[in-house]
């Protein structure tokens, strides 16, 4: 599987309403991941495979979620230092 085959099922999967975001692909039904990722291998071998535009898309779209999966880690953490932060205070 490729980064654009990847992409693109993601794609196919979202707009036809079986994801609500990014997230929910890896925690999609399995059956749905690989026909969804069969869809995209065939529909690549139809079109010739993906274009550089596409192959560039899909990188940058790896790459935002993995940024947006750090921001959220990041988030959570320091909501939970304020929280025992604000526990600290009020027992001491």
């Amino acid at each position: 599987m490729t980064t654009a085959e990847d992409h693109l099922a993601r794609r196919l999967a979202h707009n036809d309403g079986w994801l609500i975001d990014d997230d929910s692909w890896e925690r999609a039904n399995p059956d749905l991941r690989r026909d969804y990722l069969g869809l995209a291998r065939e529909t690549f071998a139809v079109l010739g495979g993906p274009t550089d535009a596409q192959r560039e898309a899909a990188a940058l779209a790896a790459e935002v979620r993995e940024l947006t999966r750090q921001r959220d880690r990041y988030r959570d953490a320091w909501h939970a230092a304020c929280g025992r932060a604000r526990r600290a205070r009020r027992t001491s």
